[in-house]
C-alpha cells in the first residue's frame, strides 16, 4: 500500500499524534488500539469544508475515483479507489453542516483491522482529522503511520486548494406541491384525526407522520406537508383533544400516544415510519422507537427528543407545577398565549409567525393542555438510544429556549456512542435551523424543509415510486409480530395472551404468526432471544478492551432489564411460576439462563486471553451478574412506579465492576483506573445533562 505508507515532512503549521494503547489479546491475537491525529492551519476553513462534506467527491490527490450511494439502510457510503491500487469502502456515521463535523467508518480496505472510525472538524482557523482503530501489533504502526500520510496529504491539499471561489453551503430553495391537504378521521375514532394529501384507496409502504408539541396541532405542519405531499406519503397527526381530534375520558399515557401511531399506521397500510417530531412530538417519536425501532425507517427529532425522561422526580414536578399554574389559576390556553408565544418564538419571528402560534395554542382546551403537560412530565423510562436501528437526524433553532443547540448537540452524541457501542454503526445528523425559535418549521419553513427533504431522499422506500424487495417485507413483518408479542406479553403475561391478540396488534393474519414462529411458546422464546442477544453483543466487541466490554455490556444489561415492559414481563412471570413451570422454564432458558451461558463463554474467552484469573466460571459469571445490577433490579421489580435513576445505576455498575476487577483482573492496577476514568467520564455527563435540564 504505496500510498497509505509515503511519508511527508512536517509543517510548522501542523500538528500529529500518532499514539497506541497497551496491547490486548482478542481470540489469541495481541491486538493494540491506536490513534491518529492531524490538524493544519489554513486560511479558507469554511471552503476546505466544502471539499470536505461532498463524500462522493474525487478531491483527494490519493483517490483516483471515488463514488458514493445510498446502501439498504439509507446510509450514505463511498466506493474509492486509491492511488496504491487499494479499494477502499467507507460509510459516514454522524454528520453536521452546522458543526462542520464528519465522522465515519472504514468498513472494508485494510485486512485485519477492527473499528476503523475516523472524523473530520474545523476551527476557525485549522481542519482536524482524527482516526482510531484496533489491529494486530505486527500491522498496527505501519497502518497508523499510513493513515497519517493519508490524513497529511489532504490536509496540504485542501490548504493549497479549497479557495473563497467554492460555494460553502447548498441552496435552501424547495418547490410545494399543488396536492390538496384534507382532514383524515382514523377508524372513525373520534379521538384520531390527521391531515394529509393521501387519498382513500393509496397504500404506502414508508409514511412520512409528522407529530406536534404541546401547544401545536396538524395544521403547524402545512409548509412541511404541502412541500412533500407531490413525492411522499404525508401525514400530520393531531394528539388527543388537538385541533380535529377529541379529547378522551382519561389521563392520556405515553403507550396510547405509540399506540395512536401505530393506528395511523395501519390506516394507511404503512410498512415503515419515518416520524417527524417536534418538542413534545420529538419525545413521543422518541419513546416510539424504543417500543418499535424495526419499524422506523428514520427519525427527524426538532426543538428536543428527551423531554423529562431525563429529569429526576423534582424536576419533573416544578415543570409541571411552573406551566400548569396559570390553569390552577383559572386561565384558559387562551388567555396565556401571548406568554407562550414570547418563550417560543425566536427574536427574528415575523408578526404572521407569532399569529400562527397564537392561534394553534389559543385553540387548545384547558383539558387537553393539562393532559398532555401530565404525561409529558410522567415519563415511564429513560431513554436506551442504543435501540435506535434507523438513521436520526436531529434539529433545533438557533433562538431555541427550551431546547438549546448546547442540549441538542449533546443529545446527538449521546445517541452516536450509544449505537456505536452496540457494534452497530451509527447514522445521526444533526443541524441548528438559523433565525429560528422553538417552532423552527414554522419560522424558516424552507431550511427546515431543505434538511427535511435531503434526509427523506436517502431514506429507500420513502418516495412514493419506491419498490420494496420481498425480503424486506418479510423482516418487517417479522418485526411487527415481535414487537406486538413483547407488548402483549409484557401487558397481559403468557396466559392472558392470546394469537389472535397479537395478531390483531401486529396487523397480520394469525396463519402467519405460525408461519412465522410456530406456536406461543415459539414466539414467546424469540422474544425473549431476542432481548438475550441484545444485552450480550457489548461483550463480543471485536476492539474493546476488558474494561470497555464490560462497561457496555453493564450499561446495555441495565437499560435492558429496567425497561418498563421487561419489569412488567419478569413481575408477570415469576407469578405464574408455581402454576405454570413451563412458561417460567422458557423464560428462563431463552432469558437470563441464555444470556448467563454467554457470560460464562465471555468468561472462558477472557481467562484463554489471561486477562482474567478465574478458578470456576460460574462463580465468576454469578458474581458479575449480581455486583452490577442485582440490588436496582430487585428494587424496580417491587417499586413500579419508581424510574431508574442513572446516578444510582452508576454507583452500582462503578462498585461492582470495581470489585470484580479487583478479585478476578490479571492487569489490576490499568483495569481498575480505566474503569475510574470511565465512571468519572459518565459523572460530568450526568452532571452537564442535570446542568442543560435546568437551563
Amino acid at each position: 500500500m504505496a500510498a497509505l505508507r509515503r511519508r511527508i515532512g512536517i509543517s510548522c503549521e501542523r500538528k500529529q499524534r500518532i499514539a497506541s494503547t497497551p496491547p490486548i489479546t482478542i481470540l489469541g491475537i495481541q491486538m493494540k488500539k491506536h490513534e491518529v491525529h492531524c490538524s493544519k492551519t489554513m486560511a479558507h476553513v469554511t471552503q476546505a469544508w466544502a471539499h470536505i462534506r461532498d463524500f462522493g467527491s474525487s478531491w483527494h490527490p490519493d483517490i483516483v475515483t471515488n463514488q458514493s450511494r445510498i446502501d439498504a439502510t439509507g446510509a450514505v457510503v463511498r466506493e474509492f479507489n486509491g492511488a496504491d491500487g487499494g479499494t477502499y469502502r467507507e460509510q459516514i456515521t454522524y454528520f453536521s453542516d452546522t458543526d462542520q463535523l464528519l465522522r465515519y467508518a472504514l468498513t472494508e480496505g485494510i485486512d485485519d483491522i477492527e473499528g476503523y472510525r475516523g472524523e473530520v472538524s474545523t476551527t476557525s482557523t485549522a481542519i482536524n482529522w482524527s482516526a482510531t482503530f484496533t489491529a494486530p501489533a505486527s500491522i498496527g504502526p505501519a497502518v497508523a503511520a499510513g493513515t497519517k500520510s493519508i490524513f497529511d496529504n489532504g490536509l496540504d491539499w485542501l490548504s493549497a486548494n479549497a479557495t473563497a471561489t467554492r460555494e460553502a453551503s447548498p441552496s435552501t430553495r424547495v418547490r410545494k406541491s399543488n396536492a390538496r391537504l384534507r382532514n383524515n378521521q382514523i377508524n372513525n375514532a373520534p379521538h384520531l384525526s390527521v391531515l394529509s394529501a393521501i387519498e382513500a384507496n393509496q397504500s404506502c409502504w414508508t409514511l412520512v407522520l409528522f407529530v406536534h408539541g404541546i401547544g401545536g396541532n396538524a395544521s403547524n405542519w402545512q409548509a412541511q406537508l404541502e412541500t412533500l405531499a407531490g413525492t411522499h406519503h404525508v401525514a400530520a397527526l393531531d394528539l388527543r383533544g388537538y385541533g380535529n381530534s377529541k379529547p378522551v375520558n382519561q389521563q392520556t399515557r405515553i403507550d396510547d400516544y405509540c399506540n395512536d401511531i401505530l393506528k395511523v399506521m395501519q390506516h394507511f397500510d404503512a410498512r415503515k415510519l419515518v416520524i417527524v417530531g417536534l418538542s413534545m412530538g420529538s419525545w413521543i417519536a422518541t419513546s416510539f422507537a424504543m417500543r418499535h425501532p424495526q419499524l422506523l425507517a428514520g427519525l427527524v427529532l426538532a426543538g428536543g427528543c428527551t423531554g423529562m425522561s431525563e429529569a429526576d422526580a423534582d424536576e419533573r414536578n416544578q415543570f409541571l407545577q411552573a406551566r400548569a399554574t396559570p390553569l390552577s389559576q383559572g386561565k384558559t390556553p387562551a388567555e396565556f398565549a401571548d406568554d407562550v408565544v414570547s418563550l417560543i418564538a425566536g427574536p427574528t419571528a415575523t408578526d404572521e409567525h407569532r399569529t400562527a402560534l397564537h392561534a394553534s395554542m389559543s385553540a387548545i382546551a384547558s383539558a387537553t393542555y393539562l393532559d398532555a403537560l401530565t404525561c409529558f412530565c410522567n415519563p415511564v423510562e429513560r431513554f436506551d438510544y442504543a435501540r435506535i436501528d434507523c438513521p436520526v437526524l436531529l434539529l433545533t433553532g438557533e433562538h431555541d429556549r427550551l431546547a438549546s443547540t448546547v442540549e441538542i448537540r449533546q443529545v446527538s452524541l449521546n445517541m452516536y456512542d450509544a449505537i456505536d457501542n452496540t457494534g452497530r454503526l451509527p447514522d445521526i445528523g444533526f443541524e441548528v435551523i438559523d433565525d429560528a425559535g422553538h417552532l423552527c418549521n414554522l419560522e424558516q419553513p424552507e431550511l427546515f424543509n431543505h434538511h427535511l427533504l435531503k434526509f427523506l431522499n436517502r431514506i429507500p422506500g420513502a418516495t412514493r415510486q419506491t419498490t420494496p424487495t420481498r425480503e424486506s417485507r418479510r423482516q418487517l413483518k417479522s418485526r411487527l409480530i415481535l414487537d406486538a408479542a413483547l407488548e402483549e406479553f409484557s401487558a397481559q403475561g403468557f396466559d392472558g395472551v392470546s394469537m389472535t391478540a397479537i395478531a390483531k396488534r401486529a396487523g397480520v393474519s394469525k396463519p402467519t404468526l405460525y408461519q412465522y414462529f410456530g406456536d406461543k411458546d415459539g414466539l414467546f422464546a424469540n422474544v425473549l432471544q431476542e432481548g438475550c442477544d441484545h444485552i450480550m453483543t457489548p461483550l463480543s466487541a471485536p476492539d474493546g478492551s476488558l474494561v470497555d466490554r464490560l462497561w457496555d455490556f453493564s450499561w446495555t444489561y441495565a437499560n435492558f432489564v429496567l425497561r418498563a415492559d421487561m419489569l412488567s414481563l419478569a413481575r408477570l412471570v415469576l407469578g405464574e411460576a408455581s402454576r405454570r413451570p413451563d412458561v417460567a422454564g422458557i423464560y428462563h432458558d431463552a432469558g437470563p439462563g441464555k444470556a448467563f451461558q454467554g457470560l460464562i463463554a465471555f468468561m472462558q474467552e477472557c481467562v484463554d486471553a489471561r486477562q482474567l484469573d478465574v478458578d470456576d466460571l460460574e462463580y465468576a459469571a454469578q458474581d458479575l451478574w449480581s455486583l452490577i445490577l442485582s440490588g436496582p433490579r430487585d428494587y424496580h421489580l417491587h417499586f413500579v412506579n419508581e424510574q431508574p435513576d442513572p446516578a444510582h445505576l452508576l454507583r452500582s455498575i462503578g462498585h461492582g465492576l470495581q470489585v470484580f476487577l479487583k478479585v478476578y483482573s490479571t492487569n489490576r492496577a490499568t483495569d481498575l483506573e480505566a474503569l475510574a476514568e470511565k465512571i468519572t467520564a459518565m459523572n460530568r455527563t450526568l452532571t452537564d445533562n442535570l446542568r442543560v435540564t435546568k437551563q
